[in-house]
């Protein structure tokens, strides 16, 4: 059967008697049909009210000719089947008027001596009558249906909730800050000066020296401080001690001067033996430590052959020895000079100095003759500081050039500082400044300072509220004179927007499978100055699909949707899932404003099938021989749908 489907606009029609004469296949044949007189006027639509088209799967005429040839039946039933499919345009509402045209009839009358066919609509006013069909038959060729109120289903997607933003997919957007909106997200970055060259030249009485800002020192005149023996060190095994009651520190911690022989070690072994002792800490010493020097005061009981003693230190849990010495029959002094701590290659501090211990090695001296004659002995040992005392100024000032002159700032947050000393008798305070002339403390107090702890530590900010450069810090060291704190690093902490982001809503379903019109994108967006958001959508029949799907703006996948109220692409017609996406842009220090979308849609809740429930049938004859030249059995129909 060939059907013709027609997309229905509305004209102006007039409804009048018709009489049509068709030429077919070169015979002849006539029919009429007849309506009531009348004008109907109704307004124009904007486009198309209906499309009727084929159904896949049509009546099946070839079984005519099959009872013929297998049965030799010329009269039977008319094969039943959908024959058009009628969908309203998703929008639009009211009465259609379907159209049905048989126009084959002239060929048909050379197959058939009569032809019924029972067309039937549902939801047409006619499907509620009696009966509920219409007929076709090749005396009326053409009939129509009236379409009852065509209502589509209609409503709208809406998010605007902090919710409705959270479900969604969120890439440096914010939705947290501002509840009910998607801003841009912020992330921290830091302003770090660990060399100090981000500041104005300093005070007089401060130095930067080496990674380090510290009072100034004031030189003085150098001088010494002797520590001697306290208590026993790490080792004792010196094999002799004179007196023998006591401890082997005892007998050599004679002061100012040694006591020869009233006390002492000693030794005759063939093997070196030491002793180490642990020392008084230093009292009087202060500033550079220029030398550490141990001195032994020994003797040889008889003229020696070889070195026999050695003064030896131990820092930082390593032992260093001096120059084994050849020593002399009478008690004489021998040294050795440590300038700087062999351990750390580095200068000495205080601190190594109260930890040091001393002592001395010894072997026999004499490597022949009797046993009493190859004695070492030592009476005395002593330690000698050698320093530069150092005062230091009493107070001095740094402060900072603009640390963040080509940052975008959307808030300074907190002030980092690294002081690696601050002393007793000393303090380190720090105020700030967006001005370089009004200064305040953290808590926002104005001429108010921050007192620093020694260490690593953050000093939280947000109570100023800054949320713009310029920034400058402001730093004071002051000192009783003895001692200076060390300023190692500072770095400001800041907040900006990312320059990007976007926002992909949840996946929206109507609830049913429709051919939805996703009709507009309405949307809420304030946009400062340099910021911007734009939006694509995407659609699919199922939500697996959605995942994969292409953005479109509205008219390609390369434009957006820039204006609020703008149509939606024609290309998400008929898809059932939706989802859109908003792209942020802006210049770090400020971000465009998201408060709500909504999408409206409607969609037909059915297509309207025409379809043939029966009717009957009789061929000319058994032999298709006798049949008129042109014959066919297949009707061809033709469909039109009009407004009402």
């Amino acid at each position: 059967m060939k059907t013709f489907g027609r997309r229905a606009t509305k004209k102006l029609y007039f409804i009048m008697a018709l009489v049509l004469a068709l030429a077919i296949g070169g015979g002849t044949y006539a029919y009429t049909y007849t309506t009531t007189l009348g004008t109907i006027g109704i307004t124009e639509p904007s486009g198309d009210v209906a499309t009727c088209n084929e159904t896949a799967t049509q009546p099946n005429w070839n079984q005519v000719l099959t009872y013929l040839a297998t049965e030799n039946k010329t009269c039977g039933e008319v094969p039943d089947g959908n024959l058009f499919a009628i969908t309203p345009a998703t929008a639009y509402s009211g009465d259609l008027v379907a159209h049905l045209y048989m126009t084959n009839t002239a060929n048909l009358t050379k197959a058939y001596r009569y032809f019924n066919m029972k067309v039937y609509l549902p939801s047409s006013y006619e499907a509620d009558e009696t009966p509920n069909y219409r007929m076709l038959t090749l005396q009326n060729g053409d009939t129509s249906f009236n379409m009852k109120e065509i209502t589509p289903v209609s409503g709208s997607w809406t998010e605007t909730s902090p919710s409705d933003f959270e479900d969604g997919t969120l890439n440096q957007v914010d939705t947290t800050t501002s509840p009910g909106d998607v801003i841009l997200d912020t992330f921290s970055d830091n302003v770090t000066d660990t060399l100090f060259t981000k500041i104005s030249p300093p005070s007089a009485n401060i130095t930067v020296s080496g990674g380090q800002v510290k009072l100034k020192a004031i030189p003085g005149a150098s001088d010494n401080e002797t520590l001697r023996p306290n208590i026993a060190g790490d080792n004792t095994t010196i094999d002799v001690q004179y007196p023998t009651t006591g401890e082997h520190w005892d007998k050599v911690d004679d002061s100012p001067n040694h006591d020869d022989d009233s006390t002492y070690v000693e030794t005759n072994n063939a093997a070196w033996q030491e002793d180490l002792y642990n020392l008084t800490n230093h009292l009087s010493g202060t500033g550079v430590i220029d030398y550490v020097r141990v001195t032994m005061v020994a003797r040889s009981l008889v003229t020696p052959n070889q070195a026999s003693a050695y003064v030896q230190i131990k820092t930082n849990g390593q032992e260093y020895e001096g120059t084994p010495e050849t020593l002399s029959t009478t008690y004489t002094a021998y040294s050795a000079n440590w300038t700087t701590n062999p351990q750390t290659l580095s200068a000495w501090t205080w601190g190594e100095i109260d930890n040091l211990q001393a002592g001395i090695g010894m072997q026999r001296a004499y490597t022949g003759g009797p046993a009493k004659n190859r004695y070492s002995r030592c009476t005395q040992v002593y330690v000698e500081v050698g320093y530069t005392p150092t005062t230091y100024y009493l107070s001095g000032t740094i402060t900072s050039i603009d640390l963040l002159p080509i940052e975008k700032i959307v808030s300074i947050d907190s002030f980092d500082y690294n002081a690696s000393a601050i002393p007793l008798g000393t303090s380190l305070k720090v105020q700030f400044s967006q001005n370089n002339t009004n200064w305040y403390s953290a808590n926002g107090t104005a001429g108010g300072w921050d007192t620093l702890s020694p260490g690593t530590d953050t000093i939280d900010l947000s109570a100023l509220g800054w949320s713009s450069a310029p920034f400058y810090y402001h730093m004071l060291f002051t000192s009783d004179g003895n001692d200076t704190p060390l300023l190692d690093e500072i770095s400001v902490n800041f907040s900006t927007y990312y320059a990007s982001g976007d926002y992909i809503s949840s996946p929206f379903y109507p609830g049913y499978d429709l051919p939805w019109d996703w009709v507009k994108i309405y949307f809420t967006i304030t946009e400062p100055s340099g910021t911007d958001i734009v939006f694509q959508i995407r659609t699919a029949t199922d939500n697996i699909s959605l995942l994969s799907a292409t953005w479109y703006g509205p008219t390609s996948t390369t434009d957006n949707y820039t204006v609020s109220g703008t149509d939606i692409n024609s290309v998400h017609d008929g898809k059932y899932w939706i989802q859109y996406k908003a792209y942020f842009s802006g210049p770090r220090d400020n971000t465009p404003t998201l408060s709500d979308v909504t999408i409206p849609y409607s969609g037909q809740p059915l297509d309207f099938i025409i379809e043939v429930t029966g009717g009957g049938y009789c061929l000319i004859s058994d032999n298709t021989s006798e049949w008129g030249s042109g014959w066919t059995v297949t009707p061809e129909l033709y469909c039109e749908v009009t407004q009402r």
